[in-house]
């Protein structure tokens, strides 16, 4: 007697497909939120209301890089009214990259867009993002046009750009611009990456994908105060640097050799003056050349220790993040 297989068991297979293909959302939009707590309802509001005219299905994953002020109750507040909010809490703050990576990885949409919660990049302009994946792109990246910052910010972001694109061999107008959307396979494989030391423009240039930039408007700050003074602004710049190139280290080097020709110049010239004019007795030049070449070496020797840091904090092998609490 002939025994029967399941029955339809690929038919019901393909109708899995079909319903978790109807339940999964077409687009998804990662806030990383560090205490913007005033900028949060107005945010969701204006994202919900964009994306909705578009008849496409979506959800929106704010994650939690924690925050001291009252923002994570906003959120949950937020996501009684509408479920397709869903909140990441990570256990402390860990800074904004490591937030959009705890993001990718809950994200379940086709298309994933990040924006910051401090809505200088205004949601309306999330759908010329989305029409460029349409077209084929694999990344859309803002850049913003007449941009509301400080020159205290705006000076360092030109520099770095210059410095990452030249070494990346890159031409993109504005690497920091938070406005981005991405294919869903692309947000996957950035996902698999282990390293720290991540900047969001490097990997998705190394992973060789196609590119299209998109002139985004760009507002002064709805509310609240940048994360970002001086100092912070300075070490998160020479952080982006030194994680996509070596270049600080060969320039020293270049700078040592260049320094090593003119004291063997300096050393002819003093020698002449000895053998043709007697002695010579000047320690004034002396004291401030040795103290100009030991801070040349101090410097090279901490750029030297920054990427010796790098390497021991890769060697310990610690998460790019910890998640609390996932609220959906």
């Amino acid at each position: 007697m002939e025994r029967a297989g399941p029955p339809c068991s690929g038919r019901l297979i393909g109708t899995e497909r079909k319903i978790m293909a109807s339940i999964l959302p077409e687009i998804s939009i990662v806030i990383p939120v560090y205490n913007e707590a005033v900028n949060l309802r107005e945010l969701f509001t204006r994202i919900v209301s964009v994306i909705e005219k578009l008849n496409r299905t979506f959800e929106v994953v704010a994650v939690d890089d924690g925050s001291s002020d009252n923002s994570l109750e906003i959120l949950k507040d937020l996501h009684e009214t509408d479920s397709r909010l869903r909140i990441v809490r990570l256990s402390r703050n860990f800074g904004q990259t490591p937030a959009l990576y705890a993001g990718f990885a809950n994200v379940r949409g086709a298309i994933v867009l990040t924006i910051d919660a401090d809505l200088q990049n205004p949601p309306e302009e999330i759908p010329r993002l989305i029409e460029k994946i349409d077209e084929g792109y694999d990344v859309a990246q803002g850049w913003r046009d007449n941009r509301q910052d400080s020159a205290l910010r705006r000076i360092p972001s030109k520099v770095l750009n210059k410095i990452v694109s030249y070494s990346l061999g890159l031409k993109v107008r504005d690497l920091g611009c938070g406005m981005k959307a991405f294919r869903r396979e692309i947000v996957d494989r950035m996902s698999m990456f282990t390293h720290h030391a991540r900047y969001v423009p490097a990997e998705v240039y190394w992973l060789g994908v196609k590119v299209a930039e998109i002139q985004v408007e760009h507002h002064e700050r709805a509310g609240g105060r940048s994360k970002y003074g001086l100092f912070t602004l300075l070490r998160l710049n020479f952080d982006m640097i030194s994680s996509v190139t070596t270049a600080p280290v060969k320039l020293v080097g270049l700078f040592g050799g260049l320094l090593s020709f003119i004291g063997f110049a300096m050393a002819l010239r003093i020698g002449y003056i000895r053998i043709y004019y007697g002695n010579l007795n000047d320690m004034g030049s002396v004291t401030a050349i040795f103290f100009f070449l030991t801070g040349v070496q101090m410097v090279a020797l901490g750029l030297v220790c920054e990427y010796v840091g790098r390497i021991f904090v890769e060697v310990q092998a610690k998460p790019y993040f910890i998640v609390r609490e996932t609220i959906e």
